[in-house]
């Protein structure tokens, strides 16, 4: 049959007392208990053991009593809202992080609004976070920080020197994997803080699983705060309603009688106020952030903690995210004057429509009559129908390459080496095509006569895999591309006549 709380209080206590019996004690004073529900130090707790040592001070033991019928008190939960504001304010940090280092407000060319477009751009911002946000609560839930235990947060609230967590072994009792982990956990966190945990089993039988460590984890940071600055955090009703007899502390010392004479003001000491008046400012700077949450916070004490960084880290992140949108909204691929990514400005520059008017001459300066940037005329230097004649060449037929250098030496060769066969490309200056010998040679003594440019007419079959009658070219085959580049525009340049680079294989 599972134990009521006021008896596992009751067999708490006991324990306590036995376990406490040989502690020196001042005076032989002897052991003062409380095994009801009360307020000690603002938090509600179970039970209470106290004695004084020889040095005066009072050694003080609480208790958390926990049944079946409360057993959530002592099994872990998720803590989800400190979970989600700490989910919420790293996933705001990445995605700010995102939009300046790697998105549209560093990245030129880059940008949401151009891919996506308006209002598309919203829905994909807000599907990005929310698949970010719940990735970072994934990886959040798993670590342990966030599990909490309603027995243990409320004694991180206030100092004892030894604090019990009594429970029914009934609530473990389940062998299944989720009682073994739940129970893992309150272990591991007694273990943590310094916690002792009391097993109470069948007939009455209290075990003691683990005993409170000696020396505060928390290094003195859990004090009694004074009593005029408890009342300066959370000012009294004008009446407080009567408090049942079981909350009220029966180890607190009684009230002073009322002087006959009222006391009159005493002048404070000067150095006492410096200490006074910064503990009250920081006594009502901590009532109006506790004023933020919901009035659930003294029912599941440190359950809506989230701690300082949170807002040094979450304020400034939603302004570098707000900032970083308002840059990418506003995005345009023209460049700005002043921009990182300005051109110069050609404004001031002639243009082809708007020259700029020529310039006199100064004394002494030299005037070029020739504009080199002119516009070439292309009638001058094609040859009229009556071209030059020359003696007639024998055995056409074998033919196979004739050359006329630029001092107007002819060559004529009756065998070739194909272009097509040589290893790697080979660049021509390709004049024209034609069907007979006689006509590639006329056009080609005329370019040789009027511009003193070596000519060749050579076998088709002597330049492509498959060609037929006969190619005038400029010049030798050359393998650079570049020397083929400056040939070529130079004769366009000086003549007039097109000339057109082919590439052999």
């Amino acid at each position: 049959m599972p134990y009521s709380e006021q008896q596992i209080r009751g067999l708490a206590i006991n324990f306590l007392r036995f376990h406490y019996k040989l502690r020196p004690r001042f005076g032989g004073s002897g052991t003062r208990i409380v095994d009801k529900p009360h307020y000690y130090q603002g938090v509600l707790i179970d039970a209470r053991l106290a004695y004084q040592r020889p040095d005066r001070t009072f050694f003080t033991a609480t208790v958390e009593a926990t049944s079946v019928d409360r057993q959530e008190e002592i099994l872990y939960q998720v803590n989800y809202y400190r979970l989600g504001v700490h989910a919420f304010v790293l996933s705001v940090l990445l995605t700010a992080a995102f939009v300046w280092v790697g998105g549209g407000a560093q990245v030129r060319g880059w940008n949401l609004w151009a891919l996506f477009g308006s209002p598309q751009v919203y829905a994909v911002i807000l599907l990005c976070f929310a698949s970010l946000f719940l990735a970072v609560s994934a990886l959040l839930r798993r670590l342990r920080t966030y599990r909490y235990i309603y027995a243990v947060d409320q004694f991180k609230h206030f100092y004892a020197d030894a604090q019990w967590v009594a429970y029914d072994v009934a609530i473990f009792s389940a062998d299944s994997w989720r009682t073994r982990r739940k129970f893992r956990e309150l272990e591991r966190q007694c273990v943590k803080y310094g916690f002792g945990m009391l097993a109470v089993e069948d007939d009455k039988v209290v075990r003691n699983v683990m005993s409170p460590s000696r020396i505060d984890q928390f290094k003195g940071h859990r004090i009694r705060l004074p009593r005029w600055l408890a009342r300066a955090e959370k000012p009294a009703p004008a009446a407080p309603p009567a408090l049942p007899a079981e909350t009220l502390d029966p180890l607190a010392p009684d009230p002073a009688p009322t002087a006959l004479v009222p006391a009159a003001a005493g002048r404070p000491k000067l150095y006492r106020q410096p200490a006074r008046r910064a503990l009250l400012l920081r006594a009502r700077a901590r009532r109006t952030y506790r004023d933020w949450f919901p009035g659930e916070l003294r029912r599941r004490p440190g359950y809506y903690k989230l701690g300082w960084w949170v807002f040094i880290l979450g304020i400034p992140s939603l302004v570098w995210l707000g900032f970083g949108l308002h840059r990418q909204a506003n995005y345009s691929a023209t460049a700005e004057a002043g921009g990182k990514y300005a051109e110069p400005d050609l404004d001031v520059l002639e243009s082809a429509e708007a020259p700029a008017p020529a310039l006199a001459p100064e004394d002494g300066e030299y005037q070029r009559d020739r504009d080199s940037f002119a516009d070439p005329d292309l009638s001058v230097g094609i040859p009229d129908e009556a071209l030059v004649t020359t003696d007639r060449i024998e055995d056409l037929g074998n033919l196979r390459r004739y050359r006329v250098d630029a001092d107007g030496t002819a060559i004529v060769d009756y065998d070739c080496v194909p272009l097509f066969e040589l290893d790697g490309p080979v660049f021509l200056l390709l004049f024209g095509r034609y069907d007979s010998f006689e006509s590639a040679r006329q056009w080609a003594l005329e370019l040789n006569r009027l511009y003193r440019t070596p000519v060749t007419v050579a076998a088709a079959d002597c330049v492509e895999v498959s060609g037929t009658g006969y190619l005038l070219y400029l010049d030798q085959p050359t393998t650079d591309e570049g020397t083929a580049n400056y040939i070529a525009r130079s004769f366009i340049r000086e003549t007039g006549l097109d000339v057109e680079i082919i590439e052999i294989e």
